[in-house]
């Protein structure tokens, strides 16, 4: 049981330990750093989500159960930490706003997708990159429209929507999204000496994404706020992974084994870079959002083993039988 979990887990962070010991004894500079960052949000991903999603077989309605399931579920932990900052701490509407995200948005992609592909392998593909695709339309957008408010107390609604609109559309994640799902429902072939420059761009994502991710923490192992982080951490790690786990099994009755094993697993990453760039963005809670991500990340060598060894031995919700006729019956349809 504990094999396969180590298979998968030491050669994650592993890497994760490589980029953030060569960041720290200076042999890859803060710069060099946001330049590997930006080749992964900007270049990597973007083209692994359009050479994915252009070639994968995608339902032919939207699977509202499974997208409730995750969102729902984040709403509720989101929500929970405004409240609980209110109450605990007698912070800002905007702190509360980055200690919530920080809280649950998860690292879906430096983390989460190196992760569950190399955990799950093909079979998780297209119940990860809904999740992936649908997280910055809705994550970023609230994200944005809640600090601005926090920022200007009643920020006009012009000027929001503007913002929001802005980073959602020059969003490269989003982009790869659009012009994998155009390809894929027009039937698209890229020509070849164009695909294989995907492919070797999308190929990239996993070493690229992990390497940064541990260099990138290094700057954030300073000036950790102790009495706020370590409660944000356990709702990150455990209390967001098991709520949406309740959600999908109990309330919504996801079907597929593999999309709720997907699900959960997302829940369960560690928190994003991306609350950070928020908080550095509007100047307020950046030691709070940096410590999170670096704590949480460590922590989740300990959450995610585990989690991973309860996934290898248990279905979950439903047998392996259940899950061959739900990909039977999910086979040729599209999303509309």
């Amino acid at each position: 049981m504990y094999g396969p979990v180590i298979d998968i887990i030491l050669p994650i962070f592993g890497l994760l330990m490589v980029g953030y010991i060569t960041a720290s004894v200076g042999w890859f500079d803060q710069s060099a750093v946001r330049g590997l960052t930006r080749f992964v949000f900007d270049f990597a991903v973007p083209m692994l989500l359009l050479r994915t999603i252009s070639t994968t077989t995608l339902p032919n309605v939207i699977p509202w159960d499974y997208l409730a399931s995750y969102y729902l579920g984040t709403f509720i932990i989101l929500f929970s930490g405004l409240g609980l900052t209110r109450i605990l701490w007698q912070r800002t509407f905007s702190q509360q706003v980055i200690n919530a995200f920080s809280g649950s948005f998860s690292n879906t992609v430096l983390l989460g997708i190196p992760i569950i592909l190399l955990a799950f392998g093909d079979q998780a593909v297209l119940p990860l990159f809904i999740i992936i695709g649908t997280h910055g339309i809705i994550m970023v957008p609230l994200f944005t429209i809640m600090l601005e408010i926090g920022k200007s107390g009643r920020a006009p609604i012009k000027t929001v929507v503007t913002k929001a609109s802005y980073g959602l559309f020059t969003n490269p994640l989003i982009i790869g999204l659009l012009s994998g799902l155009v390809c894929n429902y027009f039937e698209i072939t890229l020509w070849k000496p164009l695909d294989e420059i995907v492919r070797l761009l999308a190929n990239s994502v996993t070493p690229c994404a992990l390497f940064a991710l541990g260099a990138t923490l290094v700057s954030f192992r300073k000036n950790i706020p102790w009495q706020e982080v370590p409660i944000i951490v356990i709702i990150k790690t455990i209390v967001h992974p098991i709520v949406v786990w309740s959600l999908a099994t109990l309330v919504f009755g996801v079907k597929e084994a593999i999309w709720v094993k997907v699900l959960v697993m997302l829940a369960a990453q560690p928190t994003g870079v991306n609350p950070f760039l928020f908080a550095s963005r509007y100047n307020v809670g950046q030691s709070v959002s940096s410590g999170t991500a670096f704590i949480s990340t460590v922590f989740s060598v300990l959450t995610l083993s585990v989690l991973l060894a309860f996934l290898q031995c248990c279905l979950l919700y439903t047998s392996d039988a259940a899950d061959e006729r739900s990909s039977v019956d999910l086979g040729g349809r599209r999303i509309i």
